[in-house]
């Protein structure tokens, strides 16, 4: 049914909207969509992109933005009226198939989940509210387009479009064989130019002050004495608790998926390589020679080992072996060669034993509370100040500027931090921003010029321009020299007329419409072939930048034998794309259902004047 009805794709307006407020932009049922709902679906739009923080792209994507909220809105009704939920159990078993959020099937753990999710600038609440609905609307699609069918006729027809072969002669008319050809004037380029000047619109820029501050610069005002050793040490005792644990090296054979004919072949390997290893011959140097586990490039070792961390049979045999003993054990991954290099027994490492790795924690962690303090200091001095190099000065802080730069431009200082990009094109000009991470420390930024999105004058683009034009004009006499050449073909010897005009002819070999007729020609540009009969010429044809001009010399019907062993895939594939069209129109005309039925309403004042706001 839904297939039947006429689709509107230009963008929505109607209902009554005079009891509407101005920052309601549409209403579905009585659930609002104000200004600030949208400006969250652009931000989440751009999120993470280049695009970010560019507000003159809002105009050009508020009106998708807000139908398709409308739209989401419009699903949840109907889900609604369906009778259509989520289950708990139902978002569990999304969430476990999502890759990275479980371990061989155990959960990484709340904290890893919501930095996982931080990542993205979402909240877990916000992500399992998105996955909910997404879930909502699949099952809804699934109901609304359950009853599309493909019929057999429709199967057999799709097969002979993806078997049928043609194969043809073609000419092809590269554009950069005629851009010698091309005369360029003053007045030719100036029009060029102001035909789509917005083509050559200059990205906003920045140019920040900044001051850095390192390790080394406060380096002097950290001290960690000895009494601070001892009171981290005695509030970090479990993690000084060291279990029973092994030092080992291993030579693995690997059996998996052999043979027992090849399995008793690598058995005899490592028993001979055992052999050598009792003789005095160097282990790392036979690991590296015959082990194929990841640990032979450094001569077997894999450091120490506690209980619990290998599998059963490698962990008993290491932890009942002595230091400098060398066994042979097997396992499910295969023959191992184990030597036992160092055997501790549980116990509590003392604080000489510990001493410098605290000290290191320690000065880490006081090294970064003076560079916190000292850019908080800076940043309220400059706010007190308003004099961004003044206030550098009375803390003894060198003041730097970057040179202008575009948004996501590899900054001296900053490389490509986001943190640095972010901020830098978020603050107005003159504001200083909160102290933020980067490669070199900490950072402390002011918004020291911005230079707005604008248009060029044709003279600082002129090279640009002239490129492009000479492109354009390239592309379009070798289309007319490709019209010319095909209408003379189409009356004459396609390869005799070629010779007189000094073109190069080539043959395909036979290809189907899902192939490619040469590296630089899909079989889509010359779809054709497939319509016009053997002995027939093309019109002109577009690949790419270059024209192309064919003629058919044969088409070979498919093998109806292969018929049975692709009708499954095939019909598979007719119905994703039949249902995906059908929930498409039903979408659309969900909409306008719920606008003649007053339902929805869209306030079409408020979003003009939403769009004239960024258009100042």
């Amino acid at each position: 049914m839904a297939l039947g009805m006429v689709i509107t794709l230009t963008p929505l307006g109607g209902g009554d909207t005079t009891q509407m407020q101005a920052n309601v932009l549409a209403s579905v049922d009585g659930a609002n969509i104000t200004t600030q709902d949208l400006r969250q679906g652009i931000d989440s739009r751009l999120r993470n992109t280049p695009l970010a923080y560019q507000s003159q792209l809002v105009p050009r994507i508020a009106q998708g933005v807000l139908d398709q909220m409308v739209i989401d809105r419009a699903m949840i009704k109907q889900a609604r009226k369906l009778g259509i939920e989520i289950t708990q159990q139902e978002l569990l078993q999304a969430l476990q198939g999502i890759p990275g959020l479980y371990d061989n099937g155990k959960f990484i753990g709340m904290d890893a989940y919501e930095n996982q999710l931080g990542a993205q600038g979402l909240t877990v609440g916000q992500f399992e509210a998105q996955l909910r609905q997404q879930l909502l609307f699949d099952k809804v699609r699934n109901v609304i387009t359950d009853g599309v069918v493909v019929t057999p006729a429709e199967v057999h027809e799709e097969f002979v479009k993806r078997n049928a072969k043609a194969k043809i002669e073609y000419v092809v008319f590269d554009p950069s064989q005629f851009l010698k050809s091309v005369q360029v004037t003053p007045a030719a380029l100036d029009a060029f130019f102001k035909k789509s000047p917005e083509r050559y619109k200059a990205p906003q820029q920045r140019r920040v002050r900044y001051v850095l501050i390192d390790a080394d610069r406060v380096r002097a005002e950290v001290k960690v004495d000895e009494a601070a050793l001892r009171q981290y040490y005695g509030q970090h005792l479990s993690d000084y608790r060291v279990p029973d644990r092994a030092k080992v090296a291993h030579i693995l054979f690997k059996t998996t998926g052999k043979n027992p004919a090849e399995v008793s072949t690598i058995e005899k390997t490592a028993q001979d390589v055992l052999a050598q290893v009792k003789s005095g011959a160097d282990f790392g140097d036979l690991a590296k020679q015959h082990s194929e586990d990841t640990s032979a490039q450094s001569g077997g070792e894999i450091g120490w080992i506690v209980r619990k961390q290998t599998v059963k049979e490698f962990e008993d045999a290491a932890f009942s072996m002595k230091p400098r003993e060398v066994r042979l054990v097997k396992t499910i991954y295969g023959v191992h060669i184990i030597k036992v290099e160092d055997k501790q027994s549980a116990h509590l490492q003392s604080l000489d034993e510990v001493k410098d790795a605290i000290r290191a924690e320690l000065e880490k962690q006081k090294l970064a509370a003076a560079e916190e303090s000292l850019a908080d200091r800076f940043e309220r001095e400059v706010k007190a100040k308003k004099d961004f190099q003044a206030a550098a000065r009375e803390l003894g802080l060198e003041a730097r500027e970057t040179p202008l730069f575009k948004y996501n431009q590899s900054i001296p200082d900053f490389g490509n931090s986001e943190a640095f990009q972010s901020l830098a094109f978020q603050l107005p000009q003159g504001d200083v921003g909160q102290p933020i991470s980067v490669p070199k420390g900490l950072a402390v930024i002011q918004a020291a010029e911005v230079v707005p999105e604008h248009v060029p004058t044709l003279d600082e683009v002129r090279a640009r321009v002239e490129q492009d034009y000479r492109a354009e004009q390239s592309r379009v006499l070798a289309s007319e020299k490709a019209k010319q050449f095909a209408a003379a073909a189409r009356s004459g010897d396609f390869k005799k007329i070629a010779k007189t005009q000094h073109l190069d002819v080539k043959e395909s070999k036979d290809f189907t419409r899902q192939d490619s007729v040469s590296e630089t020609i899909p079989a889509s540009a010359v779809a054709a072939a497939f319509t016009l009969a053997p002995g027939q010429t093309s019109d002109v044809a577009a690949a790419g930048t270059n024209s192309v001009v064919f003629h058919v010399l044969s088409h070979t019907p498919p093998n109806e034998a292969d018929f049975a062993a692709q009708q499954g895939q095939i019909a598979e594939d007719l119905l994703g794309r039949k249902r995906e069209v059908a929930f498409e129109i039903y979408q659309q005309n969900l909409k306008q259902w719920l606008l003649q039925s007053k339902e929805l309403k869209m306030n079409d004042a408020a979003m003009k004047q939403f769009l004239a706001s960024y258009a100042r």
